[in-house]
Protein backbone atom coordinates (compact mmCIF):
# COMPACT_ATOMS: atom_id res chain seq x y z
CA UNK A 1 0.00 0.00 0.00
CA UNK A 2 1.38 3.38 -0.90
CA UNK A 3 2.36 5.36 2.16
CA UNK A 4 3.58 8.57 0.55
CA UNK A 5 2.07 10.85 -2.06
CA UNK A 6 5.01 10.30 -4.42
CA UNK A 7 4.21 6.59 -4.55
CA UNK A 8 0.59 7.14 -5.60
CA UNK A 9 0.16 6.97 -9.40
CA UNK A 10 -0.67 10.35 -10.91
CA UNK A 11 -4.03 9.21 -12.26
CA UNK A 12 -5.13 8.24 -8.72
CA UNK A 13 -4.42 11.63 -7.17
CA UNK A 14 -7.67 13.65 -6.83
CA UNK A 15 -6.13 17.01 -7.80
CA UNK A 16 -4.58 15.53 -10.97
CA UNK A 17 -7.70 13.55 -11.86
CA UNK A 18 -9.80 16.72 -11.60
CA UNK A 19 -7.75 18.60 -14.20
CA UNK A 20 -6.85 15.70 -16.51
CA UNK A 21 -8.91 17.03 -19.45
CA UNK A 22 -7.42 20.50 -19.05
CA UNK A 23 -3.96 18.92 -19.10
CA UNK A 24 -4.93 16.99 -22.23
CA UNK A 25 -5.79 20.33 -23.86
CA UNK A 26 -2.39 21.77 -22.88
CA UNK A 27 -0.59 18.68 -24.19
CA UNK A 28 -2.54 18.83 -27.46
CA UNK A 29 -1.69 22.53 -27.87
CA UNK A 30 2.01 21.74 -27.38
CA UNK A 31 1.71 18.88 -29.85
CA UNK A 32 -0.15 20.89 -32.52
CA UNK A 33 2.47 23.62 -32.25
CA UNK A 34 5.38 21.33 -33.14
CA UNK A 35 3.42 19.48 -35.85
CA UNK A 36 2.29 22.76 -37.43
CA UNK A 37 5.94 23.77 -37.65
CA UNK A 38 6.45 20.88 -40.09
CA UNK A 39 3.49 21.47 -42.41
CA UNK A 40 2.86 25.19 -41.97
CA UNK A 41 6.06 26.32 -43.61
CA UNK A 42 4.98 24.60 -46.83
CA UNK A 43 2.60 27.52 -47.47
CA UNK A 44 5.50 29.97 -47.08
CA UNK A 45 7.60 28.20 -49.72
CA UNK A 46 6.77 30.70 -52.53
CA UNK A 47 7.68 33.64 -50.26
CA UNK A 48 10.88 31.98 -49.09
CA UNK A 49 11.85 31.09 -52.65
CA UNK A 50 11.26 34.64 -53.83
CA UNK A 51 12.83 36.56 -50.93
CA UNK A 52 15.79 34.25 -50.24
CA UNK A 53 16.44 33.10 -53.81
CA UNK A 54 16.18 29.53 -52.53
CA UNK A 55 16.65 26.52 -54.81
CA UNK A 56 14.35 23.49 -54.81
CA UNK A 57 16.90 21.60 -52.70
CA UNK A 58 17.15 24.56 -50.28
CA UNK A 59 13.38 24.45 -49.84
CA UNK A 60 13.43 20.72 -49.08
CA UNK A 61 16.19 21.26 -46.54
CA UNK A 62 14.28 24.13 -44.92
CA UNK A 63 11.40 21.71 -44.39
CA UNK A 64 13.46 18.58 -43.68
CA UNK A 65 16.20 20.01 -41.41
CA UNK A 66 13.55 20.39 -38.71
CA UNK A 67 12.15 16.91 -39.28
CA UNK A 68 15.55 15.20 -39.46
CA UNK A 69 16.81 16.62 -36.15
CA UNK A 70 13.38 16.11 -34.62
CA UNK A 71 13.25 12.43 -35.63
CA UNK A 72 16.88 11.73 -34.83
CA UNK A 73 16.70 13.07 -31.26
CA UNK A 74 13.28 11.74 -30.24
CA UNK A 75 14.50 8.47 -28.76
CA UNK A 76 17.18 10.26 -26.75
CA UNK A 77 14.74 12.96 -25.65
CA UNK A 78 12.18 10.38 -24.53
CA UNK A 79 14.81 8.54 -22.49
CA UNK A 80 16.05 11.81 -20.96
CA UNK A 81 12.47 12.72 -20.02
CA UNK A 82 11.96 9.35 -18.35
CA UNK A 83 15.25 9.68 -16.49
CA UNK A 84 15.17 13.32 -15.33
CA UNK A 85 11.47 14.21 -15.47
CA UNK A 86 8.95 14.60 -18.30
CA UNK A 87 7.74 18.01 -17.12
CA UNK A 88 11.31 19.33 -17.16
CA UNK A 89 11.88 17.86 -20.61
CA UNK A 90 8.69 19.50 -21.90
CA UNK A 91 9.60 22.90 -20.47
CA UNK A 92 13.17 22.74 -21.79
CA UNK A 93 11.89 21.68 -25.21
CA UNK A 94 9.43 24.59 -25.36
CA UNK A 95 12.22 27.04 -24.49
CA UNK A 96 14.62 25.71 -27.15
CA UNK A 97 11.81 25.64 -29.72
CA UNK A 98 11.14 29.32 -29.00
CA UNK A 99 14.83 30.23 -29.35
CA UNK A 100 15.15 28.42 -32.69
CA UNK A 101 12.02 30.13 -34.01
CA UNK A 102 13.26 33.56 -32.90
CA UNK A 103 16.52 33.01 -34.82
CA UNK A 104 14.46 32.07 -37.89
CA UNK A 105 12.53 35.34 -37.67
CA UNK A 106 15.81 37.26 -38.00
CA UNK A 107 17.25 35.12 -40.81
CA UNK A 108 18.09 36.64 -44.20
CA UNK A 109 19.42 33.57 -46.05
CA UNK A 110 18.38 29.98 -46.70
CA UNK A 111 21.30 28.70 -44.63
CA UNK A 112 20.20 30.68 -41.59
CA UNK A 113 16.62 29.48 -41.93
CA UNK A 114 17.82 25.87 -42.19
CA UNK A 115 19.95 26.32 -39.05
CA UNK A 116 17.07 27.88 -37.11
CA UNK A 117 14.78 25.04 -38.11
CA UNK A 118 17.34 22.51 -36.89
CA UNK A 119 17.49 24.25 -33.49
CA UNK A 120 13.70 24.29 -33.26
CA UNK A 121 13.77 20.58 -34.12
CA UNK A 122 15.91 19.95 -31.02
CA UNK A 123 13.23 21.57 -28.86
CA UNK A 124 10.41 19.74 -30.61
CA UNK A 125 12.16 16.41 -29.93
CA UNK A 126 11.74 17.02 -26.19
CA UNK A 127 8.19 18.38 -26.46
CA UNK A 128 6.42 15.64 -28.40
CA UNK A 129 7.28 12.51 -26.36
CA UNK A 130 6.75 14.39 -23.09
CA UNK A 131 3.17 15.29 -24.06
CA UNK A 132 2.13 11.70 -24.76
CA UNK A 133 3.93 10.18 -21.77
CA UNK A 134 2.43 12.79 -19.41
CA UNK A 135 -1.14 12.26 -20.57
CA UNK A 136 -0.59 8.48 -20.35
CA UNK A 137 0.37 8.98 -16.70
CA UNK A 138 -2.48 11.34 -15.73
CA UNK A 139 -5.34 9.36 -17.30
CA UNK A 140 -6.67 6.17 -15.67
CA UNK A 141 -6.47 2.98 -17.77
CA UNK A 142 -10.15 3.01 -18.75
CA UNK A 143 -9.86 6.55 -20.21
CA UNK A 144 -6.35 6.29 -21.59
CA UNK A 145 -7.37 4.96 -25.00
CA UNK A 146 -9.80 7.84 -25.59
CA UNK A 147 -7.21 10.42 -24.49
CA UNK A 148 -4.59 8.94 -26.81
CA UNK A 149 -7.11 8.95 -29.68
CA UNK A 150 -7.78 12.68 -29.10
CA UNK A 151 -4.02 13.32 -28.95
CA UNK A 152 -3.49 11.42 -32.22
CA UNK A 153 -6.34 13.32 -33.86
CA UNK A 154 -4.75 16.65 -33.06
CA UNK A 155 -1.38 15.32 -34.25
CA UNK A 156 -2.92 14.73 -37.66
CA UNK A 157 -5.02 17.90 -37.60
CA UNK A 158 -1.92 19.96 -36.84
CA UNK A 159 -0.62 19.02 -40.27
CA UNK A 160 -3.66 20.75 -41.81
CA UNK A 161 -3.94 23.65 -39.36
CA UNK A 162 -0.35 24.76 -39.97
CA UNK A 163 -0.99 25.92 -43.55
CA UNK A 164 -4.11 27.80 -42.37
CA UNK A 165 -2.24 29.79 -39.71
CA UNK A 166 0.71 30.57 -41.98
CA UNK A 167 -1.62 31.49 -44.83
CA UNK A 168 -3.47 33.91 -42.56
CA UNK A 169 -0.21 35.58 -41.52
CA UNK A 170 1.09 35.92 -45.09
CA UNK A 171 -2.17 37.06 -46.71
CA UNK A 172 -4.07 38.88 -43.99
CA UNK A 173 -7.85 39.12 -43.79
CA UNK A 174 -10.39 41.90 -43.34
CA UNK A 175 -8.81 44.42 -40.90
CA UNK A 176 -5.78 42.23 -40.23
CA UNK A 177 -2.67 43.10 -42.25
CA UNK A 178 -0.46 40.63 -44.05
CA UNK A 179 3.05 39.99 -42.75
CA UNK A 180 6.39 38.87 -44.13
CA UNK A 181 7.36 35.20 -43.90
CA UNK A 182 9.33 35.82 -40.71
CA UNK A 183 6.03 36.36 -38.86
CA UNK A 184 5.61 32.58 -38.98
CA UNK A 185 8.70 32.24 -36.80
CA UNK A 186 7.60 35.06 -34.49
CA UNK A 187 4.37 33.20 -33.68
CA UNK A 188 6.36 30.00 -33.13
CA UNK A 189 8.62 31.92 -30.71
CA UNK A 190 5.84 33.54 -28.64
CA UNK A 191 3.34 30.67 -28.38
CA UNK A 192 5.67 28.14 -26.68
CA UNK A 193 6.57 30.71 -24.01
CA UNK A 194 2.87 31.02 -23.12
CA UNK A 195 2.45 27.24 -23.07
CA UNK A 196 5.63 26.90 -20.98
CA UNK A 197 4.11 29.14 -18.30
CA UNK A 198 0.93 27.05 -18.16
CA UNK A 199 2.93 23.81 -18.01
CA UNK A 200 5.10 25.16 -15.17
CA UNK A 201 2.00 25.96 -13.11
CA UNK A 202 -0.35 23.05 -13.81
CA UNK A 203 1.55 20.01 -15.18
CA UNK A 204 2.57 17.36 -12.60
CA UNK A 205 6.06 15.93 -12.23
CA UNK A 206 6.52 12.46 -13.70
CA UNK A 207 9.56 10.24 -14.35
CA UNK A 208 10.92 6.70 -14.39
CA UNK A 209 11.43 5.65 -10.76
CA UNK A 210 14.06 3.10 -11.80
CA UNK A 211 16.47 5.87 -12.94
CA UNK A 212 17.69 3.90 -15.97
CA UNK A 213 21.11 5.14 -17.26
CA UNK A 214 21.20 6.90 -20.62
CA UNK A 215 22.53 5.38 -23.85
CA UNK A 216 24.79 7.97 -25.57
CA UNK A 217 26.15 5.49 -28.14
CA UNK A 218 22.65 4.56 -29.29
CA UNK A 219 21.71 8.24 -29.43
CA UNK A 220 24.63 9.12 -31.73
CA UNK A 221 24.06 6.09 -33.99
CA UNK A 222 20.34 6.84 -34.45
CA UNK A 223 20.78 10.57 -35.06
CA UNK A 224 23.61 10.34 -37.61
CA UNK A 225 22.11 7.26 -39.28
CA UNK A 226 18.73 8.89 -39.88
CA UNK A 227 20.32 12.18 -41.01
CA UNK A 228 22.71 10.45 -43.46
CA UNK A 229 19.96 8.32 -44.99
CA UNK A 230 17.67 11.29 -45.55
CA UNK A 231 20.57 13.37 -46.91
CA UNK A 232 21.00 10.82 -49.71
CA UNK A 233 17.28 10.83 -50.55
CA UNK A 234 17.01 14.64 -50.57
CA UNK A 235 20.20 15.31 -52.55
CA UNK A 236 19.68 12.48 -55.08
CA UNK A 237 17.62 14.46 -57.64
CA UNK A 238 19.95 17.48 -57.40
CA UNK A 239 23.37 15.78 -57.46
CA UNK A 240 22.42 12.57 -59.30
CA UNK A 241 21.82 9.16 -57.75
CA UNK A 242 25.35 8.00 -58.59
CA UNK A 243 27.03 10.99 -56.93
CA UNK A 244 29.63 10.04 -54.32
CA UNK A 245 27.97 12.14 -51.59
CA UNK A 246 24.56 10.62 -52.29
CA UNK A 247 25.85 7.04 -52.34
CA UNK A 248 27.94 7.77 -49.26
CA UNK A 249 24.85 9.06 -47.46
CA UNK A 250 22.95 5.85 -48.19
CA UNK A 251 25.86 3.62 -47.18
CA UNK A 252 26.57 5.57 -43.99
CA UNK A 253 22.90 5.80 -43.02
CA UNK A 254 22.08 2.13 -43.55
CA UNK A 255 25.32 1.05 -41.87
CA UNK A 256 24.80 3.21 -38.77
CA UNK A 257 21.13 2.23 -38.39
CA UNK A 258 22.12 -1.44 -38.63
CA UNK A 259 24.79 -0.75 -36.03
CA UNK A 260 22.15 0.94 -33.85
CA UNK A 261 19.99 -2.19 -33.90
CA UNK A 262 22.96 -4.43 -33.03
CA UNK A 263 24.07 -2.10 -30.23
CA UNK A 264 20.58 -1.88 -28.73
CA UNK A 265 20.28 -5.68 -28.72
CA UNK A 266 23.43 -6.11 -26.62
CA UNK A 267 23.64 -2.89 -24.57
CA UNK A 268 23.16 -3.25 -20.83
CA UNK A 269 20.81 -0.24 -20.72
CA UNK A 270 19.50 0.22 -24.29
CA UNK A 271 17.73 3.41 -25.28
CA UNK A 272 15.25 1.29 -27.24
CA UNK A 273 14.88 -2.25 -25.86
CA UNK A 274 14.55 -4.48 -28.91
CA UNK A 275 12.35 -6.97 -27.03
CA UNK A 276 9.48 -4.49 -27.33
CA UNK A 277 9.32 -5.33 -31.04
CA UNK A 278 8.51 -8.94 -30.18
CA UNK A 279 5.07 -7.74 -29.11
CA UNK A 280 2.95 -7.67 -32.25
CA UNK A 281 0.94 -4.53 -31.27
CA UNK A 282 4.20 -2.61 -30.77
CA UNK A 283 5.89 -3.66 -34.01
CA UNK A 284 2.70 -3.39 -36.04
CA UNK A 285 1.92 0.03 -34.59
CA UNK A 286 5.35 1.40 -35.48
CA UNK A 287 5.00 0.18 -39.08
CA UNK A 288 1.50 1.64 -39.43
CA UNK A 289 2.58 5.06 -38.17
CA UNK A 290 5.77 5.16 -40.25
CA UNK A 291 3.99 4.55 -43.54
CA UNK A 292 0.93 6.56 -42.57
CA UNK A 293 2.96 9.68 -41.87
CA UNK A 294 5.19 9.02 -44.88
CA UNK A 295 2.27 9.53 -47.24
CA UNK A 296 0.62 12.26 -45.12
CA UNK A 297 3.56 14.67 -44.81
CA UNK A 298 4.62 14.05 -48.40
CA UNK A 299 1.05 14.88 -49.40
CA UNK A 300 1.00 18.22 -47.53
CA UNK A 301 4.41 19.18 -48.92
CA UNK A 302 3.08 18.76 -52.48
CA UNK A 303 -0.55 19.84 -52.27
CA UNK A 304 0.25 23.30 -50.86
CA UNK A 305 2.63 23.93 -53.77
CA UNK A 306 -0.05 22.71 -56.20
CA UNK A 307 -2.58 25.15 -54.72
CA UNK A 308 -0.24 28.16 -54.93
CA UNK A 309 1.92 27.54 -58.00
CA UNK A 310 -0.62 25.76 -60.22
CA UNK A 311 -4.02 27.05 -59.12
CA UNK A 312 -2.75 30.48 -58.09
CA UNK A 313 -4.21 30.44 -54.56
CA UNK A 314 -3.03 32.98 -52.02
CA UNK A 315 -1.33 31.52 -48.91
CA UNK A 316 -4.52 32.08 -46.89
CA UNK A 317 -6.74 30.40 -49.46
CA UNK A 318 -4.31 27.49 -49.66
CA UNK A 319 -4.51 27.11 -45.88
CA UNK A 320 -8.32 27.29 -45.85
CA UNK A 321 -8.39 24.66 -48.60
CA UNK A 322 -6.86 22.11 -46.19
CA UNK A 323 -9.55 22.56 -43.51
CA UNK A 324 -11.65 19.53 -44.58
CA UNK A 325 -8.65 17.39 -43.68
CA UNK A 326 -8.29 18.91 -40.19
CA UNK A 327 -12.02 18.71 -39.38
CA UNK A 328 -12.23 15.09 -40.49
CA UNK A 329 -9.20 14.11 -38.39
CA UNK A 330 -10.57 15.76 -35.24
CA UNK A 331 -14.04 14.25 -35.70
CA UNK A 332 -13.01 10.72 -36.66
CA UNK A 333 -10.02 10.04 -34.37
CA UNK A 334 -12.01 9.66 -31.11
CA UNK A 335 -14.32 7.22 -32.92
CA UNK A 336 -11.48 4.87 -33.79
CA UNK A 337 -11.38 3.20 -30.37
CA UNK A 338 -14.93 1.71 -30.51
CA UNK A 339 -14.28 0.58 -34.10
CA UNK A 340 -11.17 -1.32 -32.98
CA UNK A 341 -13.06 -2.92 -30.08
CA UNK A 342 -15.75 -4.12 -32.44
CA UNK A 343 -13.82 -5.16 -35.55
CA UNK A 344 -10.21 -5.58 -34.40
CA UNK A 345 -7.08 -3.52 -35.12
CA UNK A 346 -6.12 -5.28 -38.35
CA UNK A 347 -9.53 -4.86 -40.01
CA UNK A 348 -9.87 -1.21 -39.00
CA UNK A 349 -6.34 -0.36 -40.14
CA UNK A 350 -6.81 -2.21 -43.44
CA UNK A 351 -10.02 -0.25 -44.01
CA UNK A 352 -8.28 3.00 -43.13
CA UNK A 353 -5.43 2.42 -45.58
CA UNK A 354 -7.96 1.45 -48.26
CA UNK A 355 -9.73 4.79 -47.73
CA UNK A 356 -6.36 6.57 -47.94
CA UNK A 357 -5.47 4.75 -51.16
CA UNK A 358 -8.83 5.70 -52.67
CA UNK A 359 -8.19 9.34 -51.79
CA UNK A 360 -4.74 9.25 -53.34
CA UNK A 361 -6.08 7.68 -56.55
CA UNK A 362 -8.67 10.45 -56.77
CA UNK A 363 -6.02 13.12 -56.19
CA UNK A 364 -3.71 11.35 -58.64
CA UNK A 365 -6.17 12.29 -61.39
CA UNK A 366 -6.26 16.04 -60.69
CA UNK A 367 -5.35 18.53 -63.38
CA UNK A 368 -4.58 22.27 -63.17
CA UNK A 369 -8.28 23.09 -63.70
CA UNK A 370 -9.77 20.41 -61.41
CA UNK A 371 -12.62 21.79 -59.26
CA UNK A 372 -11.82 22.22 -55.58
CA UNK A 373 -14.77 20.05 -54.46
CA UNK A 374 -13.12 17.03 -56.10
CA UNK A 375 -9.92 17.76 -54.18
CA UNK A 376 -11.91 18.24 -50.94
CA UNK A 377 -13.45 14.76 -51.41
CA UNK A 378 -9.93 13.38 -51.65
CA UNK A 379 -9.03 15.22 -48.42
CA UNK A 380 -11.96 13.64 -46.55
CA UNK A 381 -11.07 10.14 -47.76
CA UNK A 382 -7.43 10.63 -46.74
CA UNK A 383 -8.17 12.14 -43.34
CA UNK A 384 -10.88 9.62 -42.50
CA UNK A 385 -8.55 6.74 -43.28
CA UNK A 386 -5.67 8.27 -41.34
CA UNK A 387 -7.85 9.05 -38.31
CA UNK A 388 -9.04 5.47 -37.80
CA UNK A 389 -5.55 4.14 -38.55
CA UNK A 390 -3.06 6.32 -36.67
CA UNK A 391 -4.95 6.73 -33.38
CA UNK A 392 -5.30 2.97 -32.61
CA UNK A 393 -1.71 2.39 -33.77
CA UNK A 394 -0.53 4.92 -31.17
CA UNK A 395 -2.63 3.20 -28.52
CA UNK A 396 -1.16 -0.18 -29.51
CA UNK A 397 2.40 1.12 -29.03
CA UNK A 398 1.71 2.75 -25.66
CA UNK A 399 -0.14 -0.30 -24.32
CA UNK A 400 2.89 -2.50 -25.12
CA UNK A 401 5.39 -0.73 -22.83
CA UNK A 402 5.45 -0.42 -19.00
CA UNK A 403 4.02 2.82 -17.62
CA UNK A 404 7.40 3.84 -16.18
CA UNK A 405 8.80 3.61 -19.74
CA UNK A 406 6.06 5.80 -21.21
CA UNK A 407 8.69 8.27 -22.46
CA UNK A 408 10.45 5.56 -24.47
CA UNK A 409 7.14 4.28 -25.87
CA UNK A 410 6.08 7.80 -26.74
CA UNK A 411 9.48 8.49 -28.33
CA UNK A 412 9.20 5.37 -30.50
CA UNK A 413 5.73 6.46 -31.58
CA UNK A 414 6.96 9.97 -32.31
CA UNK A 415 10.17 8.83 -33.99
CA UNK A 416 8.23 6.69 -36.43
CA UNK A 417 5.95 9.67 -37.10
CA UNK A 418 8.76 12.12 -37.78
CA UNK A 419 11.00 9.67 -39.59
CA UNK A 420 8.06 8.65 -41.76
CA UNK A 421 7.17 12.31 -42.32
CA UNK A 422 10.72 13.33 -43.23
CA UNK A 423 11.03 10.27 -45.47
CA UNK A 424 7.73 11.12 -47.17
CA UNK A 425 8.80 14.70 -47.91
CA UNK A 426 12.17 13.48 -49.15
CA UNK A 427 10.91 10.54 -51.26
CA UNK A 428 7.77 12.11 -52.74
CA UNK A 429 9.52 15.47 -53.12
CA UNK A 430 12.37 13.75 -54.96
CA UNK A 431 9.92 11.90 -57.23
CA UNK A 432 8.22 15.16 -58.16
CA UNK A 433 11.54 16.98 -58.66
CA UNK A 434 12.87 14.23 -60.92
CA UNK A 435 9.64 13.96 -62.91
CA UNK A 436 9.32 17.73 -63.31
CA UNK A 437 12.90 18.23 -64.49
CA UNK A 438 12.71 15.38 -66.99
CA UNK A 439 9.39 16.50 -68.55
CA UNK A 440 9.57 20.31 -68.45
CA UNK A 441 10.32 21.65 -71.93
CA UNK A 442 12.73 24.61 -71.89
CA UNK A 443 12.93 24.88 -75.69
CA UNK A 444 13.04 28.50 -76.81
CA UNK A 445 14.26 29.91 -73.51
CA UNK A 446 17.71 31.49 -73.15
CA UNK A 447 20.25 29.19 -71.47
CA UNK A 448 20.26 30.86 -68.05
CA UNK A 449 16.46 31.22 -67.89
CA UNK A 450 16.03 27.64 -69.09
CA UNK A 451 18.21 26.36 -66.24
CA UNK A 452 16.26 28.37 -63.67
CA UNK A 453 12.78 27.49 -64.97
CA UNK A 454 13.69 23.83 -65.30
CA UNK A 455 14.70 23.58 -61.65
CA UNK A 456 11.25 23.80 -60.03
CA UNK A 457 7.70 24.99 -60.65
CA UNK A 458 8.24 27.97 -58.31
CA UNK A 459 11.28 29.09 -60.28
CA UNK A 460 9.37 28.69 -63.56
CA UNK A 461 6.51 30.82 -62.24
CA UNK A 462 9.04 33.48 -61.26
CA UNK A 463 10.62 33.43 -64.73
CA UNK A 464 7.22 33.57 -66.38
CA UNK A 465 6.24 36.57 -64.28
CA UNK A 466 9.45 38.36 -65.33
CA UNK A 467 8.86 37.62 -69.01
CA UNK A 468 5.24 38.76 -68.90
CA UNK A 469 2.88 38.77 -71.87
CA UNK A 470 1.81 35.66 -73.76
CA UNK A 471 5.28 34.08 -73.53
CA UNK A 472 5.31 34.39 -69.74
CA UNK A 473 1.76 33.08 -69.38
CA UNK A 474 2.52 30.12 -71.65
CA UNK A 475 5.62 29.28 -69.59
CA UNK A 476 3.62 29.39 -66.32
CA UNK A 477 0.89 27.18 -67.82
CA UNK A 478 3.45 24.67 -69.07
CA UNK A 479 5.17 24.56 -65.69
CA UNK A 480 1.80 24.00 -63.99
CA UNK A 481 1.02 21.05 -66.25
CA UNK A 482 4.49 19.53 -65.76
CA UNK A 483 4.27 19.90 -61.99
CA UNK A 484 0.74 18.45 -61.87
CA UNK A 485 1.87 15.45 -63.92
CA UNK A 486 4.71 14.91 -61.45
CA UNK A 487 2.36 15.22 -58.47
CA UNK A 488 0.03 12.66 -60.07
CA UNK A 489 2.89 10.16 -60.16
CA UNK A 490 3.74 10.84 -56.49
CA UNK A 491 0.11 10.36 -55.42
CA UNK A 492 -0.20 7.07 -57.29
CA UNK A 493 2.98 5.92 -55.53
CA UNK A 494 1.36 6.95 -52.24
CA UNK A 495 -1.76 4.94 -53.11
CA UNK A 496 0.39 1.87 -53.78
CA UNK A 497 2.18 2.32 -50.42
CA UNK A 498 -1.18 2.62 -48.62
CA UNK A 499 -2.62 -0.52 -50.26
CA UNK A 500 0.48 -2.60 -49.53
CA UNK A 501 0.68 -1.42 -45.91
CA UNK A 502 -3.00 -2.15 -45.28
CA UNK A 503 -2.71 -5.62 -46.84
CA UNK A 504 0.36 -6.51 -44.76
CA UNK A 505 -1.30 -5.35 -41.52
CA UNK A 506 -4.47 -7.32 -42.32
CA UNK A 507 -2.54 -10.52 -43.07
CA UNK A 508 -0.33 -10.18 -39.96
CA UNK A 509 -3.41 -9.63 -37.82
CA UNK A 510 -4.92 -12.90 -39.01
CA UNK A 511 -1.91 -14.91 -37.80
CA UNK A 512 -2.44 -16.61 -34.42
Amino acid sequence: MADTLSEIPLHERPEIHARRWFLLGVMCLSLVMVVMAVSGLNVAIPSLQRDLDASATDLQWIVDSYAIVFAGLLLSAGAIGDRFGRKRALMAGLAVFAVGSFIGALADSSTQVIASRAIAGIGAAFVMPATLSLLTAVFPPHERGKAIAVWAGFAGAGGALGPLLVGFLLTGWWIFPSFWWGAVFVVNAVTPLIVLTVVAIYAPRSKDDEATPLDPVGAVLSLIGIAALLFGIIEGPERGWGDAYVVGGFVLGIGLLAGFVLWERHAEHPMLPMQYFRARPFSTGTGIITFGFLVMFGFFFLITQYFQFVKGYTPLRAGVATLPFAFTMIIMSPRSEPLVRRFGLNRVVAGGFTSMATGFVLLGLIRPDTHYLVIACGFVLLAGGMAITLAPATGAIMSSVPLNKAGVGSAVNDTTREFGGALGIAVLGSIVASQYRSHFDTTGLPGELADVAGESVGAAVGVGSQLGGEAGAALIDQAGVAFTDAVNVAFFVSAAIAILTGAVVFLIGRRP
